[in-house]
Formats: structure tokens, sequence, C-alpha cells
């Protein structure tokens, strides 16, 4: 077998194991949760499943790549990062307005049904009150997934030696995600209401460091440095070990938020599963916009005629495609997502530490996010 097929083979024998501990546990919060906030549950746990459980897999693969070889023993830091995922998707779709997640309703989206109120009188006065509430309710699960998953971590390795380390990653990982969901809504505030970038101006700080930056803090950390890392730690890796893997998930991270950019952009909605054109009418800056920016500002009003609509038509996107394409945006963001990827394959072969099996487990997986179409 080639490097792809050994990591989907090891994907999905492990995805089969989990998706089961998963469902079990979701059953189990529904059981268990008081009458009045079941309901709100249920469309945490509904998102909470569904997903390719990427991030479950790579804790995993982690794991069996430093030499543990009984992988069901990192199953309960998988499913924690998979909750602490769902948390973090909540409060970011409520950011980003978005109205589909995985192919289904948003949880906001759901709350906002669940207490529309028809009275007249009361929205006159009252105009957002459904608005705060369900939002309100949407942050509230957003946290409690979160210290869910905690609280599953600290139950299954209490006694594990390197859980202190392991808290600490896991904190860290956690700590620079959110600081990369507040820069996903600060800089285009900034950018579209201020026309400034979030920080002093410096010689070291560009617009394209800046986007690096935001791809790097609010995707690579947990989708793929995090997990990685924190299931070598689990078995006990050594520090530079860990390290050196991190840096090729690094690039591989940011060559998966810059194709997320692309496929935002240029993807089929139903194949995406979420809302194409989103990016364009919460004006996120990108690789895409930035180039723009950059490189070609008598080009910037035009674009910005449709980045910022409340709602982008498929007319308006494909005119937003034109000028990505007629202006080189699109084959420089394509170029910087190839480096990205290609300097994380190159450095797979350098690992020390790893046997031929665990490098094509890498580069299995590195291959698997450089091919998808959603």
């Amino acid at each position: 077998m080639n490097s792809l097929e050994i990591f989907k083979a090891f994907k999905d024998e492990n995805f089969v194991r989990l998706e089961q501990k998963l469902g079990q546990y979701n059953k189990n919060i529904l059981e268990t949760s008081p009458k009045y906030f079941k309901d709100n549950m249920e469309y945490f746990t509904a998102l909470n499943s569904g997903g390719k459980m990427l991030r479950a897999i790579l804790v995993n693969m982690g794991y069996y790549i430093c030499g543990g070889k009984d992988v069901e023993y990192s199953d309960e830091l998988a499913l924690s990062i998979e909750i602490f995922q769902s948390s973090i998707l909540v409060h970011d779709d409520l950011l980003d307005h978005a109205e589909t997640r995985r192919g289904k309703d948003t949880v906001h989206v759901r709350l906002l049904e669940d207490f529309k109120i028809e009275n007249e009188e009361i929205l006159k006065h009252n105009p957002d009150v459904v608005k705060d509430l369900t939002n309100g309710v949407s942050v509230a699960l957003g946290y409690v997934g979160l210290y869910m998953a905690y609280e599953r971590l600290l139950e299954a390795y209490g006694d594990n030696p390197n859980l202190i380390k392991i808290l600490r990653e896991y904190n860290d990982m956690v700590i620079k995600t959110v600081e990369g969901g507040i820069m996903d809504v600060v800089v285009p505030f900034q950018e579209r209401y201020k026309n400034e970038l979030p920080f002093e101006e410096s010689d070291t700080v560009d617009a394209f460091e800046l986007i690096e930056q935001l791809a790097l803090l609010k995707t690579a950390y947990y989708t793929t440095m995090g997990p990685i890392a924190l299931g070598m730690m689990l078995r006990g890796a050594d520090a530079k070990d860990v390290l050196d893997v991190e840096e090729i998930m690094k690039d591989a991270g940011l060559a998966f938020q810059i194709q997320d950019d692309l496929l935002g952009v240029y993807a089929d909605e139903k194949v995406l599963g979420k809302d194409v054109g989103s990016d364009v009418s919460e004006f996120k800056q990108t690789f895409l916009y930035t180039y723009i920016k950059v490189n070609k500002p008598e080009v910037l009003p035009e674009l910005n005629k449709y980045y910022g609509k409340d709602k982008v038509s498929l007319e308006d996107l494909e005119k937003v495609r034109a000028i990505f394409k007629e202006t080189g945006a699109y084959d420089f963001t394509v170029q910087k997502m190839n480096f990205h990827y290609n300097r994380a394959k190159e450095n797979v072969e350098k690992l020390s530490f790893a046997d031929q099996e665990a490098k094509d487990l890498i580069m299995g997986f590195i291959l698997y996010l450089e091919s998808r179409k959603k």
C-alpha cells in the first residue's frame, strides 16, 4: 500500500470504534441532562456527530507512531478533542452567522426557531429579545461542551504520569484557538470599517503575515498540531520528537486553512456541507482578499461591492471568483497552499525517531488533506 492507503486504512479502522463511543457518550448526555436543558443539549449532541473525526484520528495516530500499539487507550483523549471542537463550532457559527454545518442547521438557527415570537407588540418594544436569548443559550452550550471535554480527559487519565504536560498542551491549544476566533472577527471589522490593521504597523509585520498568523491560530493549532502532539505526549514521547512533528503539522494546518478559504469561494455548496460564499458576506480576510488589497488595490472597490453583502447570490459569487482568477489572486493562493503542503511532505522524511510505518501514516494524512474537495 502507498502512504495514502496506509493512512486511510488506519483512519477507517479507528473511526468505527470512535464513532460508536461518541454515539454512546451523546446518548448518555441526553439521558442524564435535566429536563429543562435536554432539548438544548440535543442540538449540541447533533452537532457532536456526523463529522469525519480527523482530529480524534490524529490523537490515535500520535499515540501509535510513538509505539503505542494499544491505540484504544488514547480514545478518551481523542473524543475529548472532538467534544472540544463541537464547543468551538457552536461559538464559531454564532460569530459567523453561519446557517449550516455538516449539512445541518447550526445550533443558533435551531434555537431561533424554537424561541420564535409571533406577537408583534412584543417585538415592537423588544426587537432583539429572541436573538439575545438565542445568543446566550448558544454561548452557554459552547461552554458546557468545553468543560465536558475536560471532564472526560481528567476521568480517563488521572493516573497517567504525563497528565500535567497533556493539560498544558491542551490549554495552550484552546487559548490559541480562542485567540484565532477573536482575530477572525476583529480583523474583518478593522479592514471593513476602519481601514486599518488591528495592530501598530511595523517593518516586521505585513498584511500577509497577519493572514498567516490568523490561519495558524484559528485552525492549525487545534486541527493538526495539537491533536497529534497530545497523542504523542500521552505515550510519553520525547519533547524534541513532538516539536518536529508539530512543525510538519504547522505547515499542513496552514495549507489546510488556505485550502478551506479556496473551497469557501469555489466549492459546490452541496459538497462542502456549509454556506459557500459566507466568507464573502462576512468580509473574511484571506490570502485571496489580501492579494487584491496589496497588489491590485485599484480592483478593491469592485470586490467590495460583494464583500459584506448580507446575501451573496450565486451571480455575485461568480463575479468574485472571476476577480480572483483574473487578478492572479487565485493562482497566488494556490501556490501558497502548495508551498506549505510540499514543505510538510519534505520534512516527514527527516523525522529521526519515526519508523517507515509512522512516516507513511503522517505522509498519508498530509496527502489526504491535500486531496480533499470539501
